[in-house]
């Protein structure tokens, strides 16, 4: 009896696990069969498949890197072109400079003399007074122009460098002796050029030379002198080459010639009382 149970029971766990049996051997059977029909030289290979819309999105962001690298380039080139032209013009002003170092001083601070001498005149004037900008311009070149390039040769010369103590001595006596012969030809030379050069004054009489400096109007040109030119020069002696300050002193010296103008002309008094009024 015993021995019919365990008969029974190993029966039916076959005919249980019969199925899966027989379906694993099919799958087996049937990969080799595949296999054999293909042959040992056949390799499977993956092919991703590619998107329409993710190529079309790569071919434009190529061509906008595209277009940015070529506006970076032609925007370098641009840059680069404008700094050579700055370079020749800064090396062609240089040898003329060099070349006619008093010439270039004489007609830089003649023509921004002349300029503020006008500027100053229109804000003023209904009409223009040319011999008066003429005047103006003679002084400038002369004073400011010529003599000073050549005493700010010589203060190079007999202090050169560009140390703290170097430039301390020639920025101050710039100022006390170089600026008070500059200020004291303009109060002198221009209302005697426009009376007796530049318009019918009449004859010439020695006495009056001098008539037109006075004290007050020395100490005013005085006052913007210091506060202009010792914070410019400080900055010149230390930073800016020789052969370039007349250039650059004729620049500053034509803002100090608008006040140097409305002095000459009268107006400053009246351009200081305006400003206490409108700050008052």
């Amino acid at each position: 009896m015993m021995k019919l149970m365990i008969q029974t029971l190993l029966i039916c766990s076959a005919a249980a696990f019969a199925p899966a049996s027989v379906t694993y051997s099919s799958m087996q059977g049937s990969s080799a069969a595949r296999v054999r029909q293909a042959g040992p030289s056949t390799m499977l290979y993956y092919k991703p498949s590619i998107s329409t819309e993710s190529s079309t999105t790569s071919k434009s962001d190529r061509k906008r890197f595209a277009s940015s690298d070529f506006k970076l380039h032609v925007a370098t080139r641009a840059d680069d072109a404008d700094t050579n032209a700055l370079a020749k013009f800064s090396q062609g002003y240089q040898k003329l400079t060099s070349k006619y170092y008093l010439t270039m001083a004489f007609l830089q601070a003649g023509v921004l003399a002349s300029g503020a001498d006008i500027a100053t005149q229109h804000m003023e004037a209904a009409s223009i007074d040319f011999g008066h900008v003429a005047a103006m311009a003679t002084v400038a070149s002369t004073m400011s122009g010529v003599m000073n390039a050549i005493w700010l040769r010589q203060l190079e010369g007999a202090f050169p460098g560009t140390e703290t103590k170097e430039v301390a001595s020639k920025t101050i006596i710039h100022a006390v002796f170089i600026a008070s012969i500059i200020n004291s030809a303009y109060l002198a030379f221009v209302p005697l050029l426009t009376t007796y050069l530049y318009h019918d004054g009449g004859a010439l009489d020695l006495s009056g030379v001098f008539s037109s400096w006075n004290m007050d109007e020395f100490i005013t040109l005085t006052k913007l002198e210091i506060a202009l030119f010792i914070p410019y020069n400080t900055l010149a002696f230390k930073f800016v080459p020789p052969s370039v300050r007349p250039l650059t002193h004729a620049a500053v010296s034509a803002t100090f010639n608008v006040a140097v103008s409305a002095v000459t002309l009268g107006y400053f008094d009246k351009w200081c009382e305006n400003a206490m009024h409108m700050l008052s």
